[in-house]
């Protein structure tokens, strides 16, 4: 890959790279502007004699306990957050930079929490190592936002958030897969993951209510931090649904002033990482148009009929891919051009 790619010469560990979002992270990684030389594919001891694929070469998967952080200038922590709390300050330590897609950093106010296209001039202020990459639907909802804000303010979001079994990562997926097949074959379902059954059902995203508002304030906080806006409002409802990936989001905008949605669709469909379909019928949809895809897809546009200041819209996207690895690798190439 280096002779391919101007700059100087980095070496990169991605941490959990047999997972969803690793796994995602060397795909893009590959494609990047950004001058790899050794590439280290760094995972749990179960995960230590696998393989993962980074473009044409394949890469063996170290231990991440035995793991030298000295060997490398940047990581990519694609870990839960207790496994970042243990190993990231090594990383620190050892002067690299980190990536974290974890919720470990993310309400930390001495870490920047970025989604490119939206506020990347935070990483200029402080001087963290640490950059943090928001929960996925905030990252497509921060993308969402931005080129709007010529509109005026937005005042209040109500969001339903439609979240995929992938964002648990590959158990998500394999319960979603093992229950499915179970009640085609009039078998008994195995539940381990989620609340209750997954498959062919719909699902409150906790399944207590101390436990829905902080996922929620937290939600609400790392927007606020992102758009640097504290006093926005969301109002979310989360719903687990049977999906394996792509999220998917119904908004309605309270804008502080009257908006017309005209105004709405010409910013949004001129946009880079937005997707308008316009006004075709039963589009956009996960399936057919955000699964592996670049971008969030975004439709059925309308003014609110209850309130005069209110656009509602449907938004998908891919979680690992768009929100999460695509934001991550693109906050890996500023960091190299302007702080490595």
């Amino acid at each position: 890959m280096s002779d391919t790619k101007s700059g100087p010469t980095i070496d990169v560990a991605v941490i959990g790279a047999t997972g969803l979002v690793g796994n995602a992270v060397l795909e893009h990684l590959s494609d990047a502007d950004i001058n790899v030389g050794q590439l280290y594919a760094v995972a749990s001891e179960n995960s230590a004699a696998e393989h993962v694929n980074f473009g044409k070469r394949q890469l063996s998967v170290q231990p991440l306990s035995a793991f030298d952080f000295n060997q490398v200038q940047l990581c990519f922590f694609c870990v839960p957050a207790d496994v970042v709390d243990q190993y990231l300050p090594m990383a620190v330590k050892a002067g690299c930079y980190c990536i974290d897609f974890s919720t470990s950093s993310r309400l930390n106010d001495d870490v920047p929490l970025i989604v490119c296209g939206v506020n990347e001039q935070d990483l200029q202020e402080g001087d963290s190592k640490i950059v943090a990459s928001p929960d996925s639907s905030i990252v497509h909802l921060a993308q969402i936002l931005a080129p709007l804000k010529k509109l005026g303010v937005v005042e209040r979001i109500n969001a339903t958030l439609l979240r995929a079994v992938s964002e648990v990562g590959r158990r998500g997926i394999d319960e979603l897969s093992q229950q499915s097949i179970a009640l085609f074959n009039l078998k008994p379902i195995k539940k381990e993951h989620f609340s209750a059954q997954i498959a062919f059902n719909v699902l409150p995203h906790a399944s207590h209510a101390d436990k829905e508002n902080r996922l929620a304030a937290e939600l609400q906080e790392e927007l606020g931090k992102v758009m640097h806006d504290k006093a926005l409002l969301l109002n979310v409802s989360l719903t687990q649904v049977p999906v394996f990936y792509g999220h998917s989001m119904t908004l309605q905008l309270e804008f502080s002033q009257d908006t017309e949605v005209a105004e709405v669709t010409n910013l949004l469909a001129s946009a880079s990482d937005l997707h308008f379909t316009g006004r075709q019928a039963n589009r956009p949809d996960s399936v057919s148009d955000a699964v592996n895809q670049k971008g969030v897809f975004l439709g059925c546009v309308r003014q609110d009929s209850t309130w005069q200041n209110g656009i509602n819209l449907w938004a998908v996207a891919d979680n690992i891919h768009q929100g999460a690895a695509i934001n991550g690798v693109q906050i890996g190439e500023i960091l190299v051009k302007s702080y490595l």
